[in-house]
This record gives C-alpha cells, sequence and structure tokens, in this order.
C-alpha cells in the first residue's frame, strides 16, 4: 500500500512464500484481464449521482483472499454515498 493506503498488484502467485507488504487475493479473468472482486455494485434507485465520481473501492478480505466491496471513493479520496443527518 502506498502512502495513501491505496494497494497496488504486485505479481500473480508463483508459489513463492507472500513479502510481509503481499495478500492473496482472489481474482477472475474477463477479457484477459485481471479483476478483482465484481465491477459491478448495486445501490438504492434514485441515488446514483452519489456514486457517478467513484474512481476507488474499499475492499474487505477474507482468508480466503475473497474481497467485499465496503465504501466507494472520488479521486481525491473522499468517500462516497454518505449519508446526511
Amino acid at each position: 500500500m502506498d502512502e495513501f493506503s491505496i494497494a497496488h498488484f504486485q505479481r500473480l502467485d508463483d508459489g513463492s512464500p507472500l513479502g510481509d507488504d503481499e495478500r492473496r487475493l482472489r481474482y477472475r479473468l474477463r477479457h484477459g484481464d485481471v479483476r478483482f472482486a465484481t465491477d459491478a455494485f448495486f445501490f438504492q434507485e434514485g441515488h446514483a449521482d452519489r456514486f457517478e465520481s467513484a474512481r476507488y473501492g474499499q475492499f474487505r478480505a477474507n482468508d480466503h483472499g475473497e474481497l467485499l466491496l465496503v465504501a466507494l471513493y472520488d479521486e481525491s479520496l473522499n468517500r462516497l454515498g454518505e449519508m446526511e443527518r
């Protein structure tokens, strides 16, 4: 992860031990591209404008390397979709 807590692709698993800064993640190949988690998400109808500027996703990984999207962020790393209270 960089200084902004953004993770970057390191390598495909070649069976060698993971480094301290590496995590094994489950991925899929789509049209020859590596994809983590899903490239689709659902939100309440009529709220699309809250997520239009999304550029980054925050994920949680379980012990099997499967990812769950928990938040979206714009290019300035502002969290999107927060409800005003």
